[in-house]
């Protein structure tokens, strides 16, 4: 004989393990929202049906008789056993919508956060979490399931696709421009300073040397540790940034950032999305890759419209011999 023909319903289940649990039919009611008489109906239906009594009506209130003991502890091993499953089904349904992100930190803050309603729009349903590195991120994805790389820093486990040059502007906010003047051409009474990154990969000598500029060498300098913050201190108008269009080309489409030398550089290395081959969500972690280096490419060719009069520089060979 099947549960389901050994039982009058299967409410009266819960109606006995909520009344066994709390020793109280009304108490029993308010947890399941129904009615104390209901309850007792129930009760008395699963009792008729067992031919059993569970529960002795004391003055003192409800108590368990023995079958009805032996019933609540079967009920509450299985309900907790039902509980768990039921939450780790929903803990895997939210795990297919979530996606772990390694990306430093001025990329997270100044070109993904700031596309989000966008991203909401194409993936409504989606969850990202970030691992964020102040400087440049190195190294494998480990448990991340997307992150960003320059190319020579790709893990050989991992999948890499260019989506944007190594590429460097010097940039600062249009007020500070509109307030000092072009680096190159200060306004009178300007006063211009210089935002720089302790310890940089490519420097404001590298980046002047390569591409043929000069500039006052006594120019007072406001050094930080993050990347992300030396585009903020740009963006607050404090002063001139080197901006890697990775990270800046949204503030630049937006105008947020502007030019603040004529001539600019590319080396010969690209920035990759970098998928993880392991990632539970393989599939969705292709296509955010994929939403990214779309929007980079919209981005940079945006960029190109608004400064076509950007004079690149390519110097692939020099940068090993600058460090």
């Amino acid at each position: 004989m099947t549960l389901r023909k050994k039982l009058p319903s299967a409410q009266s289940l819960f109606a006995f393990e909520s009344a066994a649990r709390t020793l109280n039919f009304t108490d029993a009611g308010a947890l399941l929202n129904v009615t104390q008489p209901a309850i007792s109906k129930n009760i008395a239906a699963l009792e008729t049906h067992l031919g059993t009594r569970l529960f002795l009506r004391e003055k003192s209130g409800l108590m368990l008789t023995s079958d009805g003991e032996t019933l609540y502890r079967a009920l509450h091993l299985s309900f907790a056993a039902i509980e768990v499953a039921i939450d780790q089904i929903s803990h895997n349904i939210a795990q297919k919508n979530v996606l772990t992100l390694s990306l430093s930190t001025s990329f997270a803050a100044h070109w993904l956060i700031p596309q989000m309603p966008e991203f909401r729009r194409d993936f409504p349903d989606v969850t990202l979490n970030y691992q964020l590195t102040g400087g440049e991120v190195t190294g494998a994805l480990g448990s991340c399931d997307l992150g960003l790389r320059l190319e020579t820093n790709v893990a050989s486990e991992d999948h890499a696709v260019p989506f944007a040059p190594e590429w460097l502007v010097a940039v600062a906010s249009p007020g500070y421009i509109k307030k000092n003047g072009m680096l190159d051409a200060p306004l009178a009474g300007g006063a211009h300073s210089l935002v720089k990154l302790d310890s940089p990969r490519i420097s404001w000598r590298n980046f002047l040397n390569a591409t043929g500029q000069s500039l006052n060498t006594s120019l007072p300098e406001i050094r930080v540790p993050d990347y992300s913050v030396v585009l903020q201190t740009a963006l607050n108008g404090r002063g001139a940034a080197l901006g890697y269009v990775t990270s800046c080309s949204y503030l630049l489409r937006e105008g947020l950032l502007i030019p603040a030398l004529p001539r600019t550089l590319k080396t010969n290395k690209n920035y990759c999305m970098v998928t993880n081959p392991n990632s539970h969500n393989l599939q969705l972690a292709e296509d955010v890759h994929h939403w990214i280096c779309n929007q980079s490419s919209r981005i940079l060719a945006d960029i190109a419209t608004s400064f076509p009069d950007f004079d690149v520089v390519t110097r692939p060979d020099w940068l090993e011999a600058a460090y």
